[in-house]
């Protein structure tokens, strides 16, 4: 099953989230990216390279073995960067950025905290977006 967004965090506090749009035929993914942390809330339209999400889901898969890990995700198109640190504890410090143009123009900084657990979702979600991309190219 597709799943209709990868959210890391909680949805009903501080979060990101990205929901696939359009899977394109050149190897991309049109996306709408939420962000809410703290008071501010935010949301742009993105295109991610084909294996970008998968990478992360690898990079994430680390973190869960090693709570004192650290993943970062820098997608070529950079409307959005992320940083995930572990403290050893199964506490995971999630800190990005996001861009309303090519790393220009207005910025929104955001950090939030999320635990370990989260972690297993948000690996399955991203996989299941790289999943279905195979399937429909």
């Amino acid at each position: 099953m597709i799943p209709k967004e990868i959210v890391i965090g909680n949805s009903g506090s501080d979060y990101v989230a990205i929901r696939p749009i359009q899977y394109g035929r050149e190897d991309w993914l049109a996306a709408e990216v939420r962000i809410a942390c703290g008071g501010w809330s935010g949301s742009l339209k993105t295109s991610f390279m084909k294996g970008e999400l998968g990478s992360l889901a690898e990079r994430l898969g680390i973190l869960r073995k090693d709570f004192s890990a650290a993943a970062e995700f820098g997608p070529l198109e950079r409307y959005i960067k992320l940083r995930f640190s572990g403290d050893g504890k199964g506490h995971i410090h999630v800190q990005g950025e996001a861009y309303s143009k090519f790393s220009i123009d207005t910025q929104l900084s955001f950090a939030f905290d999320i635990d370990q657990t989260y972690l297993r979702s948000i690996v399955d979600s991203l996989l299941g977006v790289e999943s279905a991309w195979k399937v429909l190219s």
